[in-house]
This record gives structure tokens, C-alpha cells and sequence, in this order.
């Protein structure tokens, strides 16, 4: 291992302690709304921030291609995005308690870009490309602001709970959504531990997964036990928020239905452009616009669904929870289209990034 590469490794795990702490530290300004705690916090997680950009800039200058080309560049772009647009929300906002649960997100995210982590390799040919960087650091952007997105919405269906007092609702908020992310996260662990065969098809040259039994074993194993684990998280988490006064330590309403709506007004645009590039590429790549492959089709699944989300707002008036409930689910269909295709369907896409 060169020393430019050991540098880069050392600043990465830099950047992913400093998230762990700083979601510990807004967790417990949740709690206690110490301003002083919190803002630490802050510099410490501008301190991440900064080790995570410098450390993704030396893995662009070893590798001589954007860091965007395998599962541990692009989940650790998608951490970072996430880290920089919470921190300029929370400029303008005042959302720091949104950061109990961004931040944590943006750690388990950086984190499993961790476990893929590999030195700097080629380029395989369709991703030697201009459009490599392009394309997935416009779409990773777009997903870090729905992620923002997300964290606000989920805070605006608690803090409308506890407004009327309906605190049964809220321990069950908690608990639906950590158990769905458990769910999630034990299927990616399974389907990671089970390291399926990757087979190529030489006429159609779509690549596959080969799972044998036992694969599928693990899969549902990893998820059963992610289920477990979500289920207590969120009942131990909805306990603790269902309190009369919890409310007071969460922002107010009009402030998380606000930075909701901007992180897919601006998040919106940014997916749009991601999937114009990629048609572009793809022309460059494989001699067509749109193929209907599965990264593509669940792509304009996620459009529609962020489009539906603006069309609601704008023309319908919807506002608050019906809209917190789109963000909220919204960060599921993400999840999918970015890991989910990647691992249980097949596709042009399935040995390349997972933009």
C-alpha cells in the first residue's frame, strides 16, 4: 500500500469516528438541548466532513478517475453528500435535532462503504468515461438531499403526534420505520454475506447472480435478524420520544415541512439531470438512450415518485404529514434503486456503479 492510499484510509476512518461521535452527540442534544454540546457537535462533524473530501480527492488523484467507480466510492460520496447538506440546512435552519437522525444515517451509510473498502483499481472499459463523474456525483447528490428530506419528514410526523398528545403514535412511527430499515439493512447483510456467483449471459450481456440455497439461507437470515434489531431500536426510541414536552426539543412544524420540501425541490432537478446523463452514457456505452434495465426502470420509478411528491404539493396543496409520509417513504425507494437492483435483480448495471 503506497502512502497517497494509507493517507486516504487513515482520513476516511478519521471522517467515520467523527460521524459516529457527532450522531452519539445530536442523539443526546435530542435529549437534553445543550446548545454548547451540540455545537462542538457541529465542528467536529466539519471536521468529518473535511477529512471525508480530502480523502475521496487523494483516492481521485491514485486511481486517475473519479472516486465513483465501485460500492466503497460511491456509498462514501453519499455519506458525504448527506453530511454537507445537513450541515448548510442547519446554517439557515434551525433543524439541529433532525440531526439525531440524519447524521446516524450518514454514519451507517459511510460505514458500509467501509466494509467494501479496496484499493484504487482500473477503470472497466463502459465506465471509462467523462461522464463517470458527471452522472454519479449529480446523482449522489440528489439522494443526499433526500435523505435530508427524509430525516425532516420523519420529525414532522413525530412532532404533529406529540402536538396532540397521541403518544401511542409515536412509539409506533419509531417502531414501523427502524424495523423496515432493519428489514433493509439484514437483507443487504445477508445478500453481502452470501456472496453470490456473478454470471454473464454471452448473448444478451446481462449479468446475473448465481445464489445457490444456502445463499438464500443468509439472505433471509440477515434479514430476520435485521427485523429483530429495528423492532427494538424503535421501541426503545419511541418510548423515549413518546413524553409529554419531547416536543419542545424538536423544531416546529412549518420549519420541518419547509427544509423537507427543499430537499426535493432542489434534490428533484439534480435526479433529473443524473438520469439525463446516464442516457447519455449509456448511448456511449452500449449503443442505446434507455433499455429498461433494472437500475434504469427503478430510476424513473424514483423520479416519478419525487415528481408525484411535487406534483401533490404544488397543484394539490398538500402539505405537512401527507408530504412527510412521501419523504419519508421516499428514502426507501432510493435505498432500492441504489443497492437493492444492485444485489437482487439483474442487469447492465450489476458490475458497475450503483448510481
Amino acid at each position: 500500500m503506497d502512502s497517497i492510499t494509507k493517507i486516504e484510509e487513515v482520513l476516511f476512518i478519521a471522517a467515520l469516528i467523527s460521524y459516529l461521535v457527532c450522531s452519539g452527540i445530536y442523539i443526546w442534544y435530542l435529549i437534553s438541548r445543550n446548545e454548547k454540546f451540540v455545537r462542538v457537535g457541529t465542528m467536529l462533524l466539519y471536521m468529518g466532513l473535511l477529512a471525508q473530501t480530502v480523502a475521496l480527492g487523494l483516492r481521485w488523484y491514485s486511481s486517475g478517475h473519479a472516486p465513483m467507480s465501485d460500492l466503497y466510492e460511491s456509498l462514501s460520496l453519499f455519506g458525504w453528500g448527506i453530511i454537507l447538506f445537513f450541515l448548510i440546512a442547519q446554517h439557515f435552519y434551525p433543524v439541529k435535532a433532525a440531526g439525531a437522525l440524519v447524521v446516524p444515517t450518514a454514519f451507517l451509510i459511510t460505514s458500509i462503504a467501509g466494509v467494501f473498502y479496496k484499493g484504487p483499481e482500473p477503470l472497466v472499459p463502459a465506465l471509462q468515461s467523462y461522464w463517470l463523474w458527471i452522472h454519479v456525483t449529480i446523482a449522489m447528490l440528489s439522494y443526499g438531499l433526500f435523505t435530508l428530506s427524509f430525516g425532516a419528514g420523519f420529525f414532522y410526523i413525530v412532532q404533529e403526534y406529540l402536538l396532540k398528545k397521541n403518544y401511542r403514535n409515536v412509539l409506533y412511527t419509531f417502531l414501523i420505520l427502524l424495523s423496515i430499515l432493519g428489514l433493509a439493512l439484514g437483507f443487504w447483510a445477508g445478500s453481502w454475506w452470501a456472496e453470490p456467483a456473478k454470471v454473464m449471459d454471452s448473448v444478451t450481456q446481462i449479468v446475473s447472480n448465481d445464489y445457490a440455497t444456502s445463499d438464500y439461507l443468509k439472505i433471509l437470515g440477515g434479514g430476520v435478524i435485521g427485523l429483530v434489531v429495528g423492532c427494538l431500536l424503535g421501541f426503545l426510541a419511541g418510548k423515549g420520544a413518546s413524553k409529554p414536552g419531547f416536543s419542545s426539543r424538536l423544531p416546529s412544524l412549518d420549519v420541518l415541512d419547509e427544509v423537507s420540501y427543499r430537499g426535493i425541490a432542489f434534490g428533484f432537478p439534480l435526479l433529473t439531470i443524473g438520469i439525463i446523463t446516464g442516457a447519455i452514457w449509456a448511448d456511449q456505452a452500449w449503443g442505446r438512450w434507455w433499455g429498461w434495465d433494472p437500475k434504469e426502470t427503478w430510476s424513473l420509478i424514483t423520479w416519478l415518485f419525487y415528481g408525484a411528491y411535487l406534483h401533490t404539493r404544488l397543484t394539490m396543496g398538500w402539505r405537512g404529514r401527507h408530504s412527510a409520509i412521501i419523504a419519508v417513504i421516499g428514502l426507501i425507494v432510493v435505498l432500492f434503486t441504489y443497492l437493492g437492483v444492485n444485489l437482487f435483480l439483474s442487469g447492465l448495471h450489476s458490475y458497475a456503479v450503483p448510481a
